[in-house]
């Protein structure tokens, strides 16, 4: 009997059938991924801008100090209703004058000294000119001395009792720089502030007695009922938004959203600093409440909300939830789940965006199932499982 001998190639190409086999056993055998999908749907979709937004007193009044003096205690309370040029919102009387260093005394102790000698000069003139008019008048009245020279002398009596007057005030305000404080010289008068408008008063800076200087801000007053929010925006976002577009107002402390309305977009731009240290370029948007007051009522000067500014809408438009969204390279993807349960890499075209749904403008049609999340194990052509499906 003759043995069949089996050659290295053909043990090889055995070898090689079984592998594939097992490999394709192996790939029907492997368990699905387990997926969350979303649906792609019709309907209407809204873009916002989101940001933080603060309540203001719409024309608010910061009453400060006329002049540089003693401001007396505040007598009024944040709350505390105010009438316009009536009621005295604060008192400011003159300071004490401030203390002197040794120049300054020396100085004042010098020009009293020299003051006093004028005064003592100007009084021996007016003297002089005294005794020549006693000389003069009985001579004038027998006829020996002509009328224009009595005259003369009586002019200079006049003019050096003026000089002495006027040194004797010199003197007196030269003594006046000697004036420190505790030495029990008072001042006259105090200014009383009125608030130049109906309202309330807002804040009290500083309740207590206290020196100021002009300028200084003692009572800030309005009327909370008229309220309107700011909220600044980056440059980039601001530039999308139009006067009168729609605004909610959350998260303000109500159980509803505040309807509101962009009435100012200010045409300039200032620089400000996030708290991670970034440097950006912000633009105050001014909202109206189109509420009536009693739904905000209990608003504030200086609350805080959140604040979504409408930029762009439609009624009815294809929409995909952004979490089945990923970039690969300049182009937007996504993976649909096909009719043999098995993930596909599809090229999708995209629009708008908001929080939640992107405006799908190709690639895919109303009704297709798309995966949310795909993590690393979802591949092209790889089997999934729906775990749940999550509609928009």
């Amino acid at each position: 009997m003759k043995r069949k001998i089996v050659t290295g190639p053909r043990i090889i190409g055995a070898l090689i059938v079984v592998a594939v086999l097992l490999a394709l056993v192996f790939l029907i055998r492997a368990p699905a991924v387990e997926v969350e999908t979303g649906v792609v749907s019709r309907g209407a979709m809204t873009v916002t801008v989101d940001d933080l937004g603060e309540t203001r007193v719409t024309n608010l009044y910061a009453v400060s100090a006329p002049i540089t003096g003693e401001l007396l205690r505040v007598p009024l309370k944040p709350g505390d209703p105010v009438a316009a040029g009536a009621t005295v919102l604060a008192r400011v009387r003159p300071a004490e004058p401030g203390p002197l260093d040794a120049r300054v005394l020396r100085q004042a102790e010098a020009n009293i000294r020299a003051a006093a000698a004028d005064l003592a000069g100007a009084r021996e003139q007016e003297a002089l000119a005294e005794r020549e008019l006693a000389r003069i008048e009985p001579l004038a009245g027998r006829g020996f001395v002509a009328q224009a020279t009595l005259d003369r002398a009586r002019t200079a009596r006049e003019q050096a009792a003026r000089a002495a007057e006027a040194a004797a005030q010199r003197l007196e305000a030269a003594r006046a720089t000697l004036i420190v404080p505790g030495s029990r010289a008072q001042g006259r008068g105090a200014v009383s502030v009125t608030s130049p408008v109906s309202g309330y008063v807002l804040i009290v800076p500083q309740e207590s007695a206290r020196v100021v200087v002009a300028g200084t801000t003692l009572v800030e007053v309005g009327d909370p009922a008229r309220l309107e929010m700011v909220t600044d925006l980056l440059s980039a976002d601001a530039v999308q938004v139009e006067p009168g577009a729609a605004v909610s107002i959350e998260g303000w402390g109500g159980q509803q959203a505040l309807r509101g309305t962009v009435r100012l977009v200010e045409p300039y731009g200032f620089t400000k600093f996030s708290a991670l240290g970034v440097e950006e370029q912000r633009v105050n948007v001014v909202i109206d409440f189109a509420e009536p007051r009693e739904a905000w009522r209990r608003l504030g000067h200086g609350y805080r909300a959140t604040v979504r500014i409408t930029v762009w809408n439609a009624g009815d438009v294809a929409r995909v939830p952004i979490s089945a969204l990923f970039r690969s390279g300049n182009r937007w993807m996504t993976f649909v789940v096909d009719g043999s349960g098995r993930a596909r890499l599809t090229p999708v075209e995209i629009g708008r965006m908001n929080d939640e749904v992107a405006e799908l403008r190709g690639g895919l049609t109303p009704g297709a199932r798309v995966i949310l999340h795909p993590g690393d194990r979802v591949a092209d052509g790889i089997r999934v499982r729906e775990r749940s499906q999550l509609g928009f």
